[in-house]
């Protein structure tokens, strides 16, 4: 009987029907267990918490200052950029400026020669005309005096004279 009875009585009770004495020991086990964790395990647990949060902050503020560094770096790396590109810059405009005084020189060497050559070419030419002129003054009081003595020595007809002109033209013409 105490076997049926006690199936009949556990078929009676349902699983929502509290035991005091089930209550009473899950509380003192819940209050044990709590103790030993508060005194043990929660000690540890937040002292590997707090050391883990150090942790993190740490990586935070080391994370922050290599940021820091990179932004410092990438503006002095924009900063010698633009260094270079002011003093290139710089350069280009000098060598320009270099190349076209050098250009200026030349051009003004080439003129200054130029108008050396002509005026030496002028004296040249003046000198030419000079001497030309000479000779031919040379030549035609040669041919005046050669003209004369030949009409002194005799008496002249028309057709002396245009022969003598003649001669003369002839002989003047040659010389030059």
């Amino acid at each position: 009987m105490s076997g049926p009875l006690l199936a009949a009585e556990a078929a009676k009770s349902g699983f929502t029907d509290i035991n005091l004495g089930t209550v009473i020991w899950a509380w003192v086990s819940f209050g044990i267990t709590f103790f030993i964790l508060s005194k043990i395990a929660w000690p540890m647990l937040a002292r590997k918490m707090e050391e883990r949060e150090l942790r993190i902050a740490e990586g935070l503020k080391k994370a922050e200052e290599a940021e820091a560094r990179a932004r410092e770096l990438a503006a002095r790396q924009e900063q010698i950029l633009e260094e270079a590109r002011i003093q290139s810059q710089k350069f280009l405009a000098e060598s320009r400026a270099m190349a076209e005084n050098v250009k200026n020189e030349m051009l003004s060497a080439a003129q200054q020669e130029i108008v050396e050559l002509r005026e030496r070419a002028k004296k040249e030419i003046a000198l030419e005309q000079a001497k030309a002129a000479e000779d031919l003054k040379s030549a035609t009081a040669e041919l005046a005096l050669e003209a004369s003595s030949r009409i002194l020595k005799r008496e002249l007809r028309d057709e002396d004279h245009l022969r003598l002109a003649r001669e003369v033209v002839e002989e003047v013409a040659l010389r030059l």
